[in-house]
């Protein structure tokens, strides 16, 4: 799939269907599904949006996306997969960020934690996200499908009911 180049503010962006190599990530984002659904946190300024932030001094993409997840969303989510990353070029400088992005399913909720930056958490349909996402372009529409698509091809649906009630008496 190819992904259109849109403007986000003062920057470029576009997105890149594999793991960064080598270039230093600035950010990272996750997409938490909880079953079929989309796991958004609403942010003040910003509203619904999957979460995400920037990186910590010495912490991993992966770390920061499982943080952010928690911290944003009350999410603790199970085994990250990369979906690519998004590359944001400053239209004035042009200095470039890269931001990791994955897809995990949610193994438990909890409340939003004290200090969240967050004020609320939503399991959205996927088809509904375009009308409730804060911003909405082409770009994000071709990634929420190749998170959706690679969500059904890379993560485990766990266990049916009758399959894990089954007894073999």
């Amino acid at each position: 799939m190819s992904f259109p180049t849109v403007s986000w503010r003062h920057e470029r962006a576009t997105f890149v269907p594999r793991p960064s190599q080598g270039a230093p990530a600035h950010a990272a984002l996750v997409f938490p599904f909880y079953g079929d659904k989309l796991v958004l946190a609403e942010i003040p300024g910003r509203g619904w949006c999957i979460p995400s932030g920037r990186l910590e001094p010495g912490e991993t993409p992966e770390q920061a996306a499982e943080r952010e997840a928690f911290e944003e969303a009350g999410v603790t989510v199970g085994r990250l997969v990369c979906l690519g990353h998004f590359v944001l070029t400053d239209t004035e400088t042009g200095s470039i960020r890269h931001a990791p992005t994955f897809i995990a399913d949610v193994q438990g909720l909890a409340d939003l934690p004290d200090g969240s930056e967050s004020t609320g958490r939503l399991l959205a349909n996927l088809e509904d996200i375009s009308g409730l996402y804060y911003a909405w372009d082409e770009l994000l529409a071709a990634v929420f499908e190749e998170a959706a698509e690679a969500r059904e091809s890379l993560l485990s649906p766990g266990l049916t009911l009758a399959e894990f009630t089954r007894t073999d008496d």
